[in-house]
């Protein structure tokens, strides 16, 4: 495509950042090819007086530019987490950052990124994800903002936040898939060797992480993980009480005190959440999805699907899945983009049990 212009994905960085909010997303953004040519350009904005920047690790990269010299265009802009980002920067950085962001067609932020960009103002009035460890001290400093700790990335109009780290992945894939549809987007995925592309409204906590972190009894820490691989089986009391090693009695005993729930509803709620994973790839059908995650059949599905989580199946899919193309940013013949494009997003997640899809 001889004289097709590249969209500039600009790392902005603040030294020490942290190497996967960097690392992660350019894999993704340098495997997005449009007839065997990388579709996007990749620059690195350093926010410190020379073109180096240093990871927390003490590795540099020398080949940044100072952001006050770079006078090229930026259409996606990405503002990368790190100690370096959580302090506060210069005004002039600021100033620069208001400056250019009208004439950016996306503003993102990395997990502490967001403080790059709150601190600029470009978030004062949106919705606002980063971090759950940081986001009280955001929340506090930035008081116009509305930070929220539970998704893994908001979307709101050209402004992009994220969650820790491996959240800038699910991040930059959602973002090719905005430009260049979802078959490139999961065809990228596999080839980084992804289990999943998370939705942005999906939680950043799994129950089953969850479950790990708190189990004090060895033999019932590695139950979760074992069922998640044995949901094609029947697991009642006997099965799951032969895979913990223990007695009935014992076992039940230990249960009620590790998981303050029933066995029947416990297994049903690991069926749930990884049904709800493959609904989000959309490539399975409904009934498949139940037959994988152990339900009897589709209706069992949807049963367990409204009392747990509050929506069917289907409408959980039409929430969670790949993103709604009718609004996809799409270049035209010179590689440029419509900018106005209308923002779909997810405003609420799991934990509140309803999931609600929202224009922005």
């Amino acid at each position: 495509m001889p004289g097709r212009q590249h969209p500039v994905i600009a790392f902005l960085v603040a030294s020490p950042f942290e190497i996967l909010d960097l690392t992660g997303p350019s894999s993704v953004f340098e495997r997005a090819t449009v007839d065997g040519e990388r579709f996007y350009s990749i620059q690195i904005l350093s926010t410190g007086e020379t073109g180096t920047v240093e990871t927390a690790g003490g590795m540099s990269i020398a080949n940044a530019a100072r952001y006050s010299d770079y006078v090229g265009p930026i259409d996606t802009l990405i503002a990368i987490g790190g100690d370096g980002a959580v302090a506060p920067q210069s005004p002039q950085l600021y100033q620069w950052l208001r400056e250019r962001a009208p004439y950016i067609r996306r503003v993102t932020s990395i997990c502490t990124g967001a403080f790059i960009l709150a601190g600029a103002g470009l978030l004062d009035g949106h919705r606002v994800a980063t971090h759950w460890l940081w986001c009280d001290l955001l929340q506090t400093r930035y008081k116009h903002l509305k930070v929220e700790r539970d998704p893994i990335f908001i979307k709101e109009g050209k402004f992009y936040t994220t969650a820790g780290v491996t959240a800038g992945i699910d991040l930059s894939l959602a973002l090719v898939e905005e430009d260049l549809g979802h078959a490139l987007a999961a065809s990228i995925a596999r080839i980084l060797v992804l289990f999943l592309r998370r939705p942005g409204g999906q939680s950043q906590y799994s129950t089953l992480l969850a479950q790990q972190e708190d189990i004090d009894n060895a033999r019932m820490r590695d139950l979760p993980a074992w069922a998640k691989a044995h949901l094609h089986q029947k697991l009642d009391v006997a099965q799951l009480a032969k895979a913990a090693a223990m007695g009935l009695r014992t076992f039940m005993r230990q249960f009620k005190a590790q998981f303050g729930m029933t066995p029947a509803r416990w297994v049903q709620s690991i069926r749930v959440e990884t049904a709800m994973q493959h609904l989000e790839d959309r490539t399975l059908s409904i009934g498949k999805v139940a037959r994988l995650t152990g339900f009897r059949d589709e209706q069992a599905l949807r049963r367990a699907f409204v009392q747990q989580i509050g929506v069917t199946p289907k409408e959980y899919r039409e929430r969670f899945g790949e993103l709604d193309r009718s609004h996809d940013a799409r270049p035209d013949s010179s590689g440029k983009f419509e900018t106005d494009v209308p923002s779909r997003i997810v405003t609420s997640s799991l934990t509140n049990k309803q999931p609600v899809v929202a224009e922005a």
